[in-house]
This record gives structure tokens, C-alpha cells and sequence, in this order.
């Protein structure tokens, strides 16, 4: 008996795949409306993605009527399966409303957000962190706040760790990890991260007196010479400025240039900015 319900649920596998294979063959020759058919007949027995993608064509209206309330209909079915960027489709629906029975509910939202970033969605995350921060706002929140901040930019969404930057220079006045966060965007090419490092580190700089700046430039060196790309882009900041060391525009560049092969976005900016400058 079980040998024959093993087999049973194996031919029904076979076929659902095979369907599947057949409705995405039609979806990506544009024959929406043979791939609705399918897609919504696979949705019936559970298969996630078919659910997921029966919704994108209700939401888009492909080759028939845009319906909002089948749409989302069907992602909160495919989120039900576990689809995780259908979870953070319904938790965008309920966040920002404008489907038909389906009014706004923040709390709803957070909970489709948090399944959708469990799974590793990173835009959830980051959607997720903006709702903590701006309109679920209390103090057992907060936690919540960071955490979903740091989950989206350890994902690779970039604004995820610009936005925990920010919130740690001009909330928490905590300049350690402003500059953690806003080094791990820019590491990841957001320019806007880079600008904000690149200002904390001119600040830094500049409220040294005369004195302790020769004896950070040495320190800065030393650090330098041992890999610390931060130390790196301060020393050359200095040779560029002429704060603590003789300045030097070429040498600046130099260092600037070796900081931006390793990887160090900031430097690279700044390199850029002296090469066009004709240094």
C-alpha cells in the first residue's frame, strides 16, 4: 500500500513539473493567456511559483484584465506556500494599500515583511526597517528597526546600511558604527554612503589640533603599511589637505590609488576627483 501511494505521489510530481515546464514555455513566448490556464490549475494543488506567477499576470494585466484583488489573491496564496517574495508583495499591499478590500494594516505588513526576511527577501527587510522607523515608531521597536536594517544590507540591499548609518550618526551619535555601515555601502558602490564616510573622516581630521595630527599622520602610516584602508584614506586625506604632513597632491593620489585596488570605494572617489583635477 504505501509502495503504490509513494508512486502515486511521484506520477503527480512528474506531472506537476512537467505542466510547469509547459506554462513557462508559454510565458516566455508571450502566450499569457495559455499560461494563466496552467498556471492557476497548478496553483489549485499548491505549487507555489505558479501561484506567484498567476499574480504577477493579474497585477500586470498580461493578456487580460489588470485585477488588483486576484493578484493579490493569489501572492498571498504563494506566500502561504512559503513563496517569500510573494510574503513581501501582500506586506507591501497592506503597507501601502490600493487593493480593493484590502486596507492598509501596518501591523499586517510587518508580520508578511518578517516571514518574506526570514527567508532572506532583502527588500523585506529593508521595508521592514522603514515601517519600524516610521510608522510602527516605539521603543521595543527600535531593536527590531536595526536588526531588519542590518539583515537587508548583510543581503546585499545597499540603502539597508545607509540607512542604519544614518540612523547611528544623527539618532545615536554613535560615529563607530556610523562609519561601519556607511564603509559597508560604500564597499558596495553607493556613492551617497561613500560622500557621508568621507564627511565623518574630514570631521575627524579637522578637529585634531596641530600637534596631534603629526602624531596621528605616523600612527595613520604605520596602520597604513599594515593594511588599514581606513588609515590609508585619513593619511592620504592629509596629504591632500597638508594637515600634519607637507602637502602633497601626487602623493595623496598615490595613496588614494593603491587604497582604491584594494577596494576602498572612498578612495577611489577621492582619486578620481584628483586625477580630473589634472594631479
Amino acid at each position: 500500500m504505501k509502495i503504490l501511494i509513494a508512486i502515486s505521489v511521484l506520477m503527480s510530481l512528474l506531472s506537476a513539473n512537467s505542466m510547469l515546464e509547459k506554462a513557462n514555455e508559454a510565458y516566455k513566448k508571450k502566450n499569457f493567456k495559455e499560461a494563466r490556464v496552467l498556471y492557476e490549475t497548478l496553483c489549485d494543488n499548491n505549487v507555489s511559483k505558479a501561484c506567484a506567477k498567476v499574480a504577477f499576470i493579474y497585477e500586470n494585466g498580461l493578456k487580460t484584465d489588470r485585477n488588483s484583488t486576484k493578484s493579490f489573491q493569489f501572492y498571498d496564496k504563494a506566500c502561504s506556500l512559503d513563496d517569500k517574495k510573494a510574503c513581501y508583495k501582500v506586506g507591501a499591499c497592506y503597507d501601502f494599500g490600493g487593493i480593493k478590500k484590502v486596507k492598509k494594516d501596518f501591523k499586517k505588513a510587518a508580520a508578511y515583511y518578517t516571514k518574506s526576511c526570514s527567508k532572506d527577501f532583502s527588500m523585506a527587510c529593508y521595508s521592514l526597517g522603514k515601517l519600524y522607523q516610521y510608522t510602527l515608531t516605539s521603543k521595543q521597536n527600535e531593536q527590531k528597526m536595526q536588526d531588519a536594517y542590518q539583515t537587508a544590507c548583510d543581503n546585499g540591499t545597499v540603502i539597508g546600511c545607509y540607512k542604519l548609518a544614518n540612523y547611528f550618526e544623527y539618532t545615536q551619535k554613535d560615529f563607530f558604527n556610523a562609519k561601519k555601515f556607511y564603509k559597508k555601502g560604500c564597499d558596495q558602490k553607493d556613492t551617497q554612503a561613500c560622500f557621508r564616510l568621507v564627511d565623518i573622516y574630514i570631521k575627524e581630521l579637522s578637529e585634531l589640533e596641530a600637534e596631534s595630527l603629526q602624531k596621528e599622520a605616523k600612527s595613520y602610516q604605520k596602520r597604513c603599511d599594515n593594511g588599514d584602508m581606513m588609515a590609508c584614506y585619513k593619511l592620504a586625506a592629509m596629504y591632500s589637505t597638508g594637515r600634519g604632513v607637507k602637502q602633497s597632491y601626487r602623493k595623496a593620489k598615490e595613496i588614494f590609488t593603491k587604497n582604491c585596488d584594494k577596494g576602498d570605494n572612498a578612495s577611489c572617489m577621492e582619486a578620481y576627483m584628483l586625477i580630473e583635477s589634472g594631479f
